[in-house]
């Protein structure tokens, strides 16, 4: 069984019932495995599953680890506001990011809001945290994070059997609500976290060997990569709350600490004072994915200061970068934006790939959904490429706030009717929606090019905002 196969099978002996989600890498493929429900945006998505928990509802929320961000406002609010039955997000790391704008970590969400992030490191131990964030989540009554990455998705272990796991049905409860939003937060660190604490000293994720004077404590998939090197190693199943008392007594049994962790210094960063610790921070492990390779060259060298060693940064050719597929519809709409002598914002949908030749009808992508705002804020008047997708997800709030704020700006949409980037989704249609909030005309593509940029430039000359909707059939996805 590999990840995805394990993470199925521990959702399916929960019983969860809501599964919601918004597509991206690396989570695609798990949540159609899954069998969850594409959201507009991870607010909302984690908000039904919110919703399915006060009525005694266990829910899962899949999102990748951009969507983090998104969800922050009621995933932070929920820590202290409590829940009913247990509610589950994965958040889905894109290491080295392949189809993301950014690395991140979404460990970094266990502090921010307070709650237990599970770091499994192989497929077996991904259905046990799985089922223990349950658990978890309906003892302390909050959310719990487990963090997933591509490797840990793709690894395989032995056949995992199906684990008798009780029901819920455990509902929202006003516990504590005499209390100011101090007091709630005062509780919550004395009671909640203390118990998480708790949990994550005594769960069975956690691996402790000894042998000799130098040690490993490693987090997720690096965990694995550092299995039989014949050296000490902790391997933690929590990466929030750390098991600090394991962790203490380690480091004070050994010479030398390499902490093994991937993509950045989550766990180095707090033992960062300690003399004996080597990692990231210290040079002698490089940022992003590790590999085996990385870990062994580490070691031989922990008594030695690391030296910064020049990297050669990868390119879009090195990568393979295909940029926009061939026989896209939208290519004439493409050629005649690059002709225009003002600034255009897409988003990181389709749009994105035109940033780049032979195209470059894009100059700046800051985000999905991203770009209607963003051209608002642009010093004359500009061009905001948008997807359908990702004017649902977050574009039309910047709309919203252009026409409220007589802005001028030319919104071009680009109506595929799915997410392309992600696998094919459908997605809503709201060309409707956006007659009555703009002015709105559809363009054909079959027009000639020369055609298209001059209905381009008539609406940069008008005054105010104006909505191009460009309707196109996405080749890619053809059959879905």
């Amino acid at each position: 069984m590999n990840g995805i196969d394990a993470a199925k099978l521990a959702a399916q002996d929960a019983g969860v019932a809501v599964r919601t989600y918004v597509p991206g890498y690396p989570i695609t493929e798990l949540a159609k495995a899954l069998d969850a429900e594409i959201s507009v945006n991870e607010k909302v998505a984690l908000e039904i599953a919110l919703g399915a928990s006060a009525t005694g509802v266990r829910s899962l929320v899949l999102v990748k680890q951009m969507g983090m961000n998104l969800l922050a406002d009621p995933l932070v609010i929920s820590a202290t506001h409590t829940i009913g039955s247990g509610v589950v997000i994965i958040a889905g790391d894109d290491l080295g990011p392949i189809g993301s704008q950014a690395e991140m970590d979404s460990r970094a969400f266990g502090p921010l809001a307070g709650l237990p992030v599970l770091d499994p490191r192989n497929p077996a131990l991904l259905h046990a945290g799985i089922l223990e964030a349950y658990n978890i989540s309906e003892w302390l009554r909050v959310p719990v994070i487990v963090r997933v990455t591509p490797r840990l998705l793709a690894a395989e272990s032995a056949a995992i059997l199906p684990l008798p796991f009780p029901g819920s049905g455990q509902q929202f409860e006003r516990d504590g609500w005499e209390l100011t939003m101090r007091g709630r937060h005062q509780r919550h660190r004395d009671r909640i976290m203390s118990f998480a604490a708790e949990a994550s000293e005594s769960t069975r994720s956690n691996r402790l060997e000894i042998s000799g004077n130098v040690g490993i404590i490693a987090s997720g998939y690096p965990a694995t990569l550092a299995e039989g090197l014949g050296v000490s190693t902790l391997a933690a199943g929590y990466a929030h709350p750390l098991p600090w008392m394991q962790m203490r007594r380690f480091i004070d049994g050994h010479r030398y600490i390499l902490v093994a962790e991937e993509p950045g210094p989550f766990i180095e960063s707090q033992l960062r004072a300690n003399p004996r610790v080597r990692g990231k921070l210290t040079g002698h492990l490089p940022f992003g994915p590790l590999q085996r390779s990385d870990i062994i060259r580490a070691l031989e060298g922990l008594d030695k200061k690391a030296e910064n060693v020049p990297q050669d940064y990868e390119t879009a050719e090195e990568r393979g970068y295909s940029g926009v597929c061939p026989d896209c519809p939208f290519i004439p709409l493409f050629r005649a934006l690059a002709k225009l002598d003002v600034p255009v914002a897409g988003d990181a949908g389709c749009a994105i790939r035109t940033t780049r030749e032979p195209y470059e009808s894009v100059d700046v992508v800051y985000g999905l959904g991203s770009s209607i705002a963003v051209a608002s804020g642009f010093a004359k008047k500009g061009v905001a490429v948008v997807g359908d997708y990702a004017l649902a997800h977050s574009g039309l709030q910047g709309l919203i706030n252009a026409v409220w704020q007589k802005r001028e700006v030319l919104v071009v949409m680009l109506k595929n009717d799915m997410a392309a980037m992600t696998g094919g989704q459908a997605v809503p249609d709201l060309t409707e929606l956006l007659e009555r909030i703009a002015p709105t005309r559809l363009i054909d593509l079959s027009i000639p090019e020369e055609e298209m940029e001059k209905v381009l430039r008539d609406e940069l000359a008008g005054p105010c905002i104006s909505v191009l909707v460009v309707p196109g059939k996405c080749t890619k996805h053809a059959g879905v």
